[in-house]
């Protein structure tokens, strides 16, 4: 048996492994995702972070879902797949491949923030990462590219998120009793002003273009959902609640506080509805 020398033996197995190593390398370079979730959330607080989820359908579609607590958790399909090259852009930029696969903090925490992170390639290779209250270095910038991009659907451009109907109220004890709606029509808006205080009552018409402006002031001042009571000692303190219906048929209620001092939320949209009253 002609025997081979040892050398040519390393020598072709170090080859063949570069050879795969290369193979392998290009073929991570050419994966795309086909899955992608990231979860962000407080463990005792049940509106606060976010969630995401990108999901190849059998039939091509990109199923959506974005959850910020505003006003509550959106669900739709695109037809186009470059959502996943976006972001993939974003798994690169932070190295989120080379994230470990589980953080914790160096002492024991009860309460505090949970995360979890998977995504999957076309290739089948997933990368799975997660930890309570432990994070990767660039974990909030990270969390911040993910939140500004997936904004666009989050809001009210492209249609996917707007407002059709606005209904706020403020009362107290002192007479106070004021009523402000609009709805979108087929080609302008219903505004109902009623101040009864100052015995106003009327309805007028304005541009449907109102409502993004009035969308804008809502994603402004945070409107969300609100189902903790904030009471006051004040018996002079007035309540404003509103009630937010989307294009989606998805809807919004709450209130701002009680309070004898007009809050943010409050002086806000009472300043958008007195502007329309001007008109």
């Amino acid at each position: 048996m002609k025997k081979i020398p040892l050398f040519a033996i390393i020598l072709a197995f170090a080859t063949s492994c570069a050879s795969q190593n290369n193979t392998n390398s290009n073929n991570m370079k050419n994966e795309r995702l086909v899955y992608f979730s990231f979860d962000h959330h407080n463990t005792m607080m049940q509106f606060v972070g976010e969630k995401y989820l990108v999901n190849t359908m059998n039939d091509g579609r990109i199923h959506v879902v974005i959850d910020e607590g505003f006003p509550g958790e959106k669900e739709f399909y695109l037809n186009d797949s470059s959502i996943f090259d976006s972001l993939l852009a974003i798994v690169k930029t932070y190295k989120m491949d080379k994230y470990k696969n589980d953080y914790k903090p160096p002492y024991q925490v009860f309460d505090g923030y949970s995360w979890s992170l998977y995504y999957k390639y076309d290739s089948k290779r997933s990368v799975s990462s997660g930890g309570y209250m432990g994070f990767p270095d660039n974990y909030r910038q990270m969390r911040t590219a993910l939140s500004d991009y997936f904004k666009q659907w989050r809001e009210y451009t492209d249609g996917v998120l707007a407002i059709d109907y606005l209904r706020f109220t403020c009362h107290n004890n002192q007479g106070r009793d004021e009523e402000y709606t609009i709805e979108r029509g087929e080609n302008e808006a219903t505004v109902t002003l009623r101040d009864a205080e100052r015995n106003i009552s009327d309805t007028i018409k304005v541009s449907n273009e109102y409502l993004q402006k009035l969308q804008e002031l809502a994603n402004s001042v945070q409107l969300k959902s609100t189902l903790y009571d904030y009471h006051s000692s004040d018996e002079n303190a007035t309540r404003c609640d509103y009630f937010v219906r989307y294009n989606t048929g998805d809807t919004l209620d709450g209130y701002t506080c009680y309070t004898k001092y007009a809050g943010h939320k409050e002086s806000s949209i009472l300043e958008f509805f007195h502007r329309l009253q001007e008109k």
